[in-house]
């Protein structure tokens, strides 16, 4: 079973995702949160495999600083991010703090429980309608820092940016890079490079250990910052 946190700050939101994804025989949503203090302080207590978290909260941390703070547990969910404007900077942000994707809020209910099967798998979640928007804008900003969380806000070091580490790339490593930027599967990976599935996560998740990266989705836009795609 995948297990699923909601964090939102609107009742009336949860309930609707909650029975969308208990219909489903494979998820359980195992706890909602209206806030993302309290989001984190359950996430530390209950194994969580996926944390849907609203990007715009009132009042508290906001999805970014969420994200920040459930990516930075010992045992850390992965994050889909929820928005309701398609044209909406902040996703951008959260991405770059550690959300593995983002939906928006009028997603199909097909297509949410996708989204959580999709992620639960470390595969990137980016709403069809949004993501080459936001891949756009993440190629013409200027290079992030690695962020860090210091109370509930994400801020970023002060080092250099990750795209600096390109440089060190082997051959392979920067086809890998090339591959998840033109986002294929693992099975897809394996095909072109000739090895198993298996074997391209593994690459993957060396890869990304090796950029100090925390997911997929940020792997490739750091390939299409470095015009590797």
């Amino acid at each position: 079973m995948i297990r699923v946190l909601l964090v939102d700050d609107d009742a009336d939101v949860r309930a609707s995702i909650r029975l969308v994804l208990e219909s489903e025989p494979d998820i359980v949503v195992v706890a909602e949160c209206p806030d993302g203090e309290r989001g984190a302080a359950v996430a530390r207590r209950l194994r969580v495999d996926v944390a849907l978290v609203d990007l715009r909260m009132p009042g508290g941390p906001d999805g970014i600083a969420t994200t920040g703070l459930l990516r930075a547990l010992e045992v850390p969910p992965r994050v889909v991010v929820l928005t309701a404007f398609e044209h909406d900077d902040a996703v951008l942000r959260a991405l770059e703090v550690g959300a593995s994707g983002f939906l928006l809020k009028g997603a199909r209910p097909h297509e949410l429980a996708a989204a959580v099967r999709d992620v639960a798998a470390d595969r990137c979640v980016l709403a069809p309608a949004v993501a080459s928007a936001v891949v756009a804008r993440a190629v013409t900003r200027p290079t992030p820092t690695r962020p860090t969380v210091v109370g509930t806000t994400a801020v970023a070091d002060a080092g250099p940016g990750v795209d600096d580490d390109l440089a060190d790339l082997t051959p392979r490593e920067r086809e890998l890079a090339v591959a998840v930027g033109e986002g294929l599967t693992n099975a897809q990976i394996a095909a072109r490079l000739g090895v198993t599935p298996a074997s391209a996560k593994t690459y993957v998740s060396r890869l990304l250990d090796k950029l100090g990266l925390q997911n997929r989705t940020q792997l490739a836009i750091t390939a299409h910052r470095a015009g590797l795609v």
